[in-house]
This record gives structure tokens, C-alpha cells and sequence, in this order.
């Protein structure tokens, strides 16, 4: 099978071939923690919440992390260990959420939803999953992940 992979312009075989050491980096996420923040400390993004890179959710929650922090040491009248711990209330259970649901497929899961109720490969999508199942996975998993357009329009105000 390997004889068969081919790039253009790249020998893909000579590569591997004079490569002295081949590093692999395994996708992972980790357990939820159990705090985030130490005193004037804290954590955010992958450091906080590694997870399984399903749409770019990472970045999407290390930003929706950054805006949280922002809003909260600004409200914080110089107590930044108290606006830490704010951030952290509204954040951690929220992105674990997300953890949790990417580890069933994230928003992809849609596609395994219709794979299990598929008997042939001639069967009308439509019949066995109807759209509006669909749509309820897609946008049930926004929500979760705290950018559903309702969320982002609220947000906009």
C-alpha cells in the first residue's frame, strides 16, 4: 500500500528513508482538572483543557478562555485572584463539556449516527435520518461548544 502513496514533487520514500528519527505525536485530550487556577495563576487553552482537534475547537475555546479572562479582570477592581477564580467558574465545567462530547465524535458523531441506521448503501438518507435529527447533533454540539448562532448573536449585544 505504502508503494502507492505518492506527493507530487515530493519523494515521500527518500524522505522517510533519510529521516535519522521519526517523531509521532499522538491526538489527545485529557481528564478534566480538578482547578485551574493558583493564586495570581492560571491556566487557559490546551494548557487548561486539551482535546480532541474536531473543527478547530481547541483555538475556538482557548479564544471563548481569552474573552472570559478579559471580561473578568476588567470587572475585577485590581482582586485578580478573585478574577481568576471567576474565570475559571464560568469556563472549566463549560469546556469540559466539549472535551467530553469530542471524545463521542464531536460534531462529526453526525456522521456514525448515520452510518448505524444505513442497511444499504442505496437507502435514502432521509428515511433513516431524517434532517432535522441531523441538524439537532450539528447544533446541539454548537451549543455545547458555546458558539451557536444564538450564543454569538447574544454575544454580539
Amino acid at each position: 500500500m505504502l508503494e502507492t502513496f505518492v506527493i507530487p514533487d515530493l519523494d515521500i520514500h527518500a524522505l522517510a528513508s533519510a529521516s535519522e528519527n521519526i517523531w509521532e505525536y499522538a491526538m489527545c485530550d485529557r481528564s478534566p482538572l480538578p482547578q485551574w487556577s493558583f493564586g495570581r495563576v492560571t491556566l487557559m487553552g490546551d494548557a487548561a483543557h486539551p482535546m480532541y482537534p474536531f473543527g478547530g475547537n481547541g483555538a475556538a475555546q482557548a479564544i471563548l478562555d481569552a474573552k472570559s479572562l478579559a471580561v473578568q479582570l476588567a470587572r475585577a477592581n485590581g482582586d485578580v485572584t478573585g478574577a481568576l477564580n471567576a474565570y475559571e467558574q464560568e469556563r472549566r465545567e463549560k469546556v469540559y463539556a466539549v472535551v467530553i462530547s469530542n471524545r463521542q465524535g464531536g460534531p462529526e458523531r453526525v456522521i456514525d449516527f448515520v452510518l448505524s441506521r444505513l442497511s444499504r448503501f442505496d437507502t435514502n438518507l432521509e428515511d433513516v435520518a431524517p434532517f432535522e435529527e441531523r441538524k439537532a447533533i450539528v447544533h446541539g454540539y454548537s451549543q455545547i461548544a458555546g458558539y451557536s448562532a444564538d450564543q454569538l448573536r447574544e454575544a454580539a449585544c
